[in-house]
């Protein structure tokens, strides 16, 4: 069994998925659909998603035989400015994300390294760091 120092989830944030209602059975789907504020820090330098502004998730989860297989796409609204002319640039992002989250002490959760899959706290995802890679 492995021991991952990960800090507790918080269930209302909003980035945090609860799967209590997906049966841990392989083919069992739910979908999520909701706007949540963008979390602070979501882009580079000069451009990226303000902190606060909506996000749509427009999400599927799947529960597979080694965890949730989360699919969907996320859309946001990105504001920034050119590095060369400095002019403003805004426009709406929509990113595709397809991440699996291992049940705690399964096969995946035990012979993968942290870094390659998602990890599920209980019932809980974070969808943030998938949020983040896809965004950024």
């Amino acid at each position: 069994m492995r021991n991952h120092s990960l800090n507790p989830l918080n269930p209302r944030s909003p980035l945090v998925l609860d799967t209590r209602e997906l049966p841990r059975r392989p083919g069992a789907l739910r979908t999520v659909s909701r706007v949540v504020p963008a979390p602070a820090d979501l882009g580079l330098e000069l451009i990226g998603v303000p902190e606060g502004a909506d996000l749509n998730l427009d999400l599927r989860l799947e529960s597979v035989s080694e965890g949730v297989l989360v699919s969907g796409t996320i859309t946001a609204p990105v504001e920034g400015e050119c590095g060369r002319c400095l002019w403003a640039i805004s426009y709406s992002l929509s990113v595709t994300i397809q991440e699996l989250y291992a049940y705690e002490n399964s096969t995946t959760d035990v012979t993968t390294d942290e870094d390659e899959v998602g990890r599920m706290q209980g019932d809980l995802i974070d969808l943030e760091p998938a949020l983040r890679d896809a965004v950024v």
